[in-house]
């Protein structure tokens, strides 16, 4: 016979006044008792800028000193808690009930609820390069310089999927020309765990067939995206792209390297 857990997403609220609000992890009661799993925290690094893994903890720690208390209200059924532990940045969302027969189906049943309603979906590596692109796409068509159906180079737009060599199949991201050719490769960093030497390397070919067939006549540039702590991770491959950029390295997540950016393209 199939035994009832009871659960409660955890919600993270930075900042009350702007009101934003991430799943962040979940609070079961479990086999084992109270059990707190926050796989999410970095969402808040996106949301502030900085850290949260030592405040997340503090929370933990008092949920699973406060155990009996919490479980009292997991059992209530009675919304967002008002008598476990108060926390200024996270709340404990409205009871859900959770079935299984063994320990193997509940933990396959936490892990549903986690990838449910707090994990971040993954991305397929075509859908992680298409992401910058579309973010850099649409900031092009908002400010009006993006090519329309038809429009060429010579229309004086910025134009996507340019190819650079029709021998060696070569396709950079954007270009643009008013007076040089800008010719720009673009690197997608964000929510990458593994090595990504070969896509870098890959981004940096397309810049220097761009300079072999176009000479003094193009400038190339680079654009990552990546947080400071990918960054730091992957400065390798940025360090890669820079190079065959000649310098011209831009990370789209830093908002003073977004516009450098645009002023070195259009």
């Amino acid at each position: 016979m199939a035994t009832s857990y009871k659960f409660s997403v955890i919600q993270a609220r930075p900042d009350a006044m702007r009101g934003e609000r991430v799943n962040v992890g979940v609070v079961v009661h479990g086999p084992r008792g109270l059990e707190v799993r926050m796989p999410e925290i970095r969402k808040l690094a996106h949301l502030t800028g900085h850290r949260w893994e030592k405040i997340a903890d503090a929370y933990r720690h008092s949920l699973e000193r406060t155990a009996d208390q919490v479980i009292d209200d997991l059992r209530g059924d009675t919304g967002l808690s008002r008598r476990s532990i108060q926390s200024e940045v996270f709340i404990l969302g409205r009871p859900g009930e959770i079935r299984a027969k063994s320990e193997d189906e509940y933990e396959l049943a936490v892990k549903r609820i986690l990838t449910t309603f707090v994990e971040k979906p993954t991305l397929s590596r075509t859908e992680r390069q298409q992401r910058i692109n579309t973010e850099i796409t649409a900031m092009l068509r908002q400010v009006g310089v993006l090519a329309r159906r038809g429009q060429k180079l010579e229309d004086g737009k910025v134009i996507t999927r340019f190819t650079v060599s029709e021998e060696k199949d070569i396709v950079a991201d954007f270009a643009y020309k008013s007076g040089k050719l800008k010719v720009v490769s673009t690197l997608e960093l964000r929510g990458i765990s593994g090595a990504v030497h070969a896509k870098a390397c890959e981004k940096g070919a397309t810049l220097y067939f761009a300079k072999q067939r176009f000479g003094d006549e193009v400038k190339p540039l680079g654009v990552f995206a990546a947080t400071s702590e990918e960054a730091e991770v992957h400065k390798g491959e940025i360090e890669i792209l820079k190079s065959f950029a000649d310098g011209n390295a831009f990370n789209w997540m830093d908002a003073q390297d977004q516009q450098k950016f645009k002023a070195a393209l259009y």
